[in-house]
């Protein structure tokens, strides 16, 4: 008896303890843009499981600056390549499921203009992707404080295509 309750102890002296999700993380998320016509437009995104509409949005790579990260985003997600912002426009407060696990989240907002869409990409058949006018974006999107960044940014934009249309 001694001696299995000898190996038994090894063994769970082998195991590993669950590691420990963090209290917060933090994700980077490209807001994709183009101008249709006079209208601003913002792409999104469905998420994979509960298919809600977001932008494209991830882990920070490494390696990469936060921009090229979220570039990176908009790529693999929907197969977007534009001019990314260097700057981000702000940020929210989301929540990031992982399994059974739903962490607190901080997702850094970059600004990327659309250049183009790719034929293929990495995520083509996971998601779908839609263009929307601002107000339609602002409904779709479940987080409040999202929308709200999404409506500055568009009040912002618009201020700015004013001002280089009267110049």
């Amino acid at each position: 008896m001694a001696m299995r309750h000898s190996k038994r102890n090894n063994l769970t002296a082998r195991i590993e303890p669950r590691k420990r999700l963090p209290a917060r993380v933090n994700q980077i998320a490209a807001l994709v843009y183009r101008w249709n016509g006079d209208a601003l437009e913002v792409l999104l995104v469905t998420s994979r499981e509960s298919r809600r509409w977001i932008l494209p949005k991830g882990w920070p790579v490494a390696g990469k600056t936060p921009a090229a990260s979220a570039a990176q985003e908009a790529d693999e997600e929907a197969g977007i390549l534009g001019h990314v912002m260097k700057k981000p426009i702000g940020r929210y407060s989301a929540v990031k499921r992982i399994g059974e696990a739903a962490l607190p989240c901080d997702v850094e907002v970059y600004p990327l203009e659309f250049a183009k869409q790719k034929q293929k990409w990495k995520e083509r058949g996971e998601r779908a992707c839609r263009w929307l006018p601002i107000e339609q974006a602002e409904e779709a999107i479940a987080e409040p404080e999202l929308a709200a960044l999404i409506h500055d940014f568009a009040h912002e934009m618009r201020g700015t295509a004013r001002i280089s249309q009267s110049a």
